[in-house]
């Protein structure tokens, strides 16, 4: 984690829920399965919405739906 984002929140699903300085959310998720790795999405504003009004509802399916698909549709960053 760089200096420029804090630890939000975290979940079960092996998540980070960061706040960069600018106040955008970032889900870093670890995935893998022999080689496990990180990948960084940055939450659009609907999602940043939805984990507003949903919680960690929201960030633990997300994350799930990451972990099944790291790239997530080209948004991943390794």
């Amino acid at each position: 984690m760089s200096g420029e984002e804090e630890l939000f929140r975290s979940g079960a699903w092996m998540y980070r829920l960061l706040r960069a300085q600018d106040g955008t959310l970032i889900l870093e998720v670890v995935v893998g399965t022999i080689a496990m790795y990180e990948v960084r999405v940055r939450l659009t504003p609907d999602e940043a919405a939805a984990y507003a009004r949903e919680g960690t509802a929201f960030t633990d399916r997300m994350a799930k739906d990451i972990i099944a698909n790291p790239r997530f549709g080209g948004r991943a960053d390794p």
